[in-house]
């Protein structure tokens, strides 16, 4: 039981060093350290937890294509060049409709902490418009994850289909309503209160468009096609982006050390760090006993939301929770499978560990408060759509 009350205790402090001011990565340390002791860990368990996280392979990618989209992202900027992307895509779509569409269409590149990728894509005309750092934060995360929920190639998508022994479109189908719910929420909080400027119409190139993103699109396709790591397509991105726009060799080494970001990898470093003490320690096993014996409607809907709201990771919560409850489902996998999938992307959403959430709120250097003002009950919304639409389906069923 101390197990347990060590995770809430992390969790407020976490946040209380987050609002001091304190960078993420030693606040999610420092939360990884309280759990450690209400665990009972031994100075021997911490340093084996830090050695793992360090050796992880995943640490060390995940942090190089951390580091890799900063420079990506600096560079676009500095050079100019998503300035093309982003005056043709206003020409065709609006000004509205393109702080949605950019984020959701950097949505479709799975990468940890993508989010940072499409902050300074929209940027530009975020500031046109005056909005505050907590509305463009908002606006980044909000319209790139709601495409994931039909997003054939989402991870989380694709875990759910498999570990219910379903194609990834039956899933899709039960999640469509919930997409549309998505977005009209995000209309509601996020693009509706911004006023646009009259502009004078004009047609964009859609080739124009495409040109400016080539450096993101060769990430995509070589990672496509030829499975190459993101790590390495993001490298050779930024190279295409310096050449396409012959960028000399003293520029390119300041926009490097300007667009590299210590804070950014320190906060990776300690979110595999929180979570290799997560799995060091007795904490899952501790929470399924503890609901053990609990309707299966409040287990579908909360336990799945809770894992993924207390470790920042959805794949994990999904993993965790799946095997347990499947077998004692009466529904059909696929309808489970989306409801799963439905509790473990609220509580992925509204962690404070949501490295998209981190790395968006640092880069336009939002206040949490603020961003969680307009998130919160954005979230809230999509679980009391899982809570009525669970209890329909299982109501029918019985």
């Amino acid at each position: 039981m101390l197990t347990i009350i060590g995770v809430p205790v992390a969790f407020i402090v976490i946040l209380v060093l987050v609002r001091k001011k304190i960078s993420y990565g030693l606040s999610i340390c420092t939360g990884a350290l309280i759990i450690g002791v209400f665990a009972g860990f031994s100075l021997q368990d911490f340093v084996r937890s830090g050695v793992e996280t360090l050796k992880n392979t995943d640490t060390l990618n995940l942090t190089a294509i951390i580091i890799l989209i900063g420079i990506i992202g600096y560079s676009f900027k500095k050079t100019g060049q998503i300035n093309i992307t982003i005056e043709e895509l206003r020409k065709i779509f609006g000004e509205k409709t393109l702080l949605a569409a950019l984020p959701a269409a950097f949505g479709m590149l799975p990468i940890p902490g993508g989010a940072l990728m499409s902050a300074p894509v929209i940027e530009p005309e975020a500031n046109r418009l005056g909005l505050s750092p907590e509305l463009k934060t908002y606006l980044n995360i909000w319209f790139r994850h709601t495409l994931l929920l039909i997003f054939p190639l989402s991870s989380m998508v694709i875990l759910c289909a498999s570990l219910a022994g379903v194609s990834v479109y039956p899933v899709i189908v039960w999640l469509l309503p919930l997409f549309c719910v998505s977005v009209i929420v995000g209309y509601l909080v996020g693009l509706r209160p911004i006023k646009t400027v009259t502009r004078h119409e004009e047609k964009g190139s859609i080739l124009k468009a495409l040109y400016g993103l080539s450096p993101i699109l060769l990430v995509i396709l070589l990672n496509v096609f030829f499975h190459v790591s993101f790590a390495v397509g993001l490298f050779l991105g930024v190279i295409l982006l310096f050449l396409e726009n012959k960028t000399p060799l003293k520029e390119v080494a300041h926009m490097v050390k300007e667009g590299f970001s210590l804070q950014m990898a320190v906060a990776m470093v300690g979110i595999m760090f929180f979570r290799q003490v997560i799995n060091n320690s007795t904490v899952v096993t501790e929470v399924m006993s503890l609901v053990e014996g609990s309707p299966l409607f409040l287990l579908m809907v909360f336990l799945p939301l809770v894992i993924s709201l207390f470790t920042g990771v959805s794949l994990l919560s999904i993993g965790v929770s799946f095997p347990l409850l499947l077998p004692l489902s009466p529904l059909p996998p696929s309808l489970f499978a989306a409801i799963m999938y439905t509790s473990s992307f609220t509580g992925y959403l509204a962690s404070p560990l949501h490295l998209c959430l981190i790395v968006t709120k640092e880069y336009f250097n939002a206040s949490l408060l603020g961003v969680y003002k307009r998130f919160l009950p954005s979230v809230v919304v999509l679980v009391v759509y899982n809570i009525i639409f669970t209890l329909l389906i299982l109501q029918s069923r019985i």
